[in-house]
Parts: C-alpha cells; sequence; structure tokens
C-alpha cells in the first residue's frame, strides 16, 4: 500500500516549475518586449510626450527603458532561481517578490528619465510617474506566466511522479516535495523540535535529512512502508532491525544491521513491536 501525497495546488504552495531556469527567461523577456510593444504602439498614459521629452526621443528613450527593465529582471531573476530550493514557497512571498522587482525596474527607470530630463522633474515625482508605466503594464507578462506555469505545473512529469511506488516523497510543511527515498534505504526518523531528521543510507553510507515537518504529518507517508513508531520522538525501519534488547533495568533497545545504530522503544510499544518482528 502506498500513500498517496496531497496534491499541489495553487492555494497550497508555489509551483516547482515555478523555479526552472527556462522559466525565468520567460521572466525576464517577456516583461521587457511587451513593455516596448505597447509603448510603442498603444502609447498609454501619456508616454508618447513624457518620453519624447521635446526632442524626438520616443524610440530611443523606450528602447533605453526596455534595456533597464531586461537588466533588472536578469539580475533579480538569478537571484530568485539560485535561492528557489532554499526558500519557503508560498503565494504571499511570490507576490511580495515579484512587486519588489516591479518596483526594482521602477527606481530605476525614474532615474534614468530624471537624468535625461536634466533633473528638471524632481526624483521622487518621476518614480510616482512611472509606477504606472511599470506596474500597469509589467503586471499583464507577469499575470500571464504565472498563471500558464500553475496550469501546466500538474501536467508536467516531474522526478516526483516517476519514482518507483516503494518510494516515499516527503513533503514540508508547505507541502513542497524536499526529498525521495526509497523506503528500504530508510533506517530511522527522529524528531527534532519543529523538523524531524531522516537517516538513510546512501550507497552503504550513512546520511541524513533535515526536513521541516512534525511526526504526526509523515506518519501517513511513512507508517505503510513498514516504519514503526516505537516511540513519540522514532520511526525505526522494521526491516533493518536484527535484534530487540531488554536490560535488566528494563531499558529496551533495537539493534539495527548498520553497526552502531541502536534505537529506544517505549514500553507501551514493546510487546507490539515485539509482535511485528
Amino acid at each position: 500500500m502506498t500513500t498517496k501525497p496531497q496534491s499541489t495546488t495553487p492555494l497550497r504552495g508555489v509551483p516547482d516549475l515555478l523555479g526552472r531556469f527556462g522559466i525565468q527567461l520567460w521572466y525576464i523577456l517577456l516583461p521587457a518586449y511587451f513593455f516596448f510593444f505597447m509603448v510603442t504602439v498603444y502609447r498609454p498614459f501619456g508616454m508618447e510626450t513624457a518620453l519624447d521629452m521635446g526632442r524626438g526621443l520616443f524610440y530611443f528613450n523606450t528602447t533605453m527603458l526596455m534595456c533597464i527593465i531586461l537588466v533588472a529582471l536578469l539580475i533579480t531573476r538569478l537571484i530568485f532561481w539560485g535561492i528557489f530550493k532554499y526558500i519557503q514557497r508560498n503565494w504571499l512571498g511570490y507576490i511580495f517578490w515579484c512587486l519588489m522587482e516591479i518596483s526594482v525596474v521602477t527606481y530605476f527607470m525614474a532615474l534614468y528619465l530624471c537624468l535625461m530630463g536634466g533633473a528638471v522633474t524632481p526624483y521622487f515625482t518621476e518614480v510616482a510617474i512611472c509606477m504606472q508605466y511599470s506596474f500597469l503594464i509589467l503586471s499583464y507578462p507577469y499575470f500571464g506566466i504565472t498563471v500558464i506555469c500553475v496550469l501546466i505545473s500538474d501536467r508536467i512529469p516531474g522526478k516526483e511522479e516517476e519514482v518507483a511506488k516503494d518510494h516515499i516523497r516527503f513533503t514540508d510543511s508547505n507541502n513542497q516535495v524536499r526529498i525521495v527515498l526509497a523506503a528500504k534505504s530508510i533506517l530511522f526518523i527522529r524528531a527534532e523540535d519543529n523538523y524531524v531528521k531522516i537517516h538513510y543510507l546512501d550507497n552503504g553510507k550513512v546520511k541524513d535529512y533535515l526536513l521541516r515537518a512534525t511526526m504526526n504529518s509523515i506518519a501517513p507517508l511513512v507508517e505503510p512502508h513498514n516504519l514503526f513508531r516505537c516511540q513519540r520522538s522514532w520511526f525505526v525501519n522494521l526491516s533493518h532491525i536484527v535484534a530487540l534488547r531488554k536490560d535488566p533495568d528494563d531499558l529496551i533497545t533495537v539493534e539495527l544491521d548498520t553497526e552502531g545504530i541502536t534505537i529506544p522503544v517505549s514500553r507501551a510499544i514493546y510487546r507490539d513491536l515485539s509482535a511485528r518482528l
């Protein structure tokens, strides 16, 4: 029996697809070219007059603003791509990041226009003007890319969907898959404050992975795979147990087939565990 993990939906967390490098290229290129198209074709918000500056600079300034958008988004999106796998992914944080990116673009656009205009318009007044250029225009490609990624994320097979049934997909408190392990490779799992530490074998070596989750939250995932809760803070893989010991002081432990590893067992669980072995 394999426990089916909860499905990832837009309300639960940002899909892994949004962290892929190819998607970052779309976030860099599409907003910049969309801005250039909108400004040169439709010329909204009286931008023709503002960017012309009375000197025939409309196309030059529009091109420079497009380049500013490209460079700013190149930097912010590379940073986002680099930290994506380390951050807790939720929609509030992602929306904040997108708004921060557009704000960075806005401040650089305002700086450029202020310098080109000879600082006739105060900088922060220029920032307020650029807000409508950036937020009202760039929000369309941002929204479009995000919606498309969300719609297709469930249709693109990820590594976690291709694993065999004898593997366990461990998800964190935000329901994001953090590690996929063969059930038979897991030795034991131990609770550590707001985390659980998974000890497993990898090419004969014992490794561990710290996951932000609780013992109760991972129980439905691991119990069908022969992992037994031998104490409140411990799961042990029954297939790795070689001995069950009870000393004169009534201390109960299990010895694993990996040298030097013993796990404590609760007295209340002793009979149940003994029957399972």
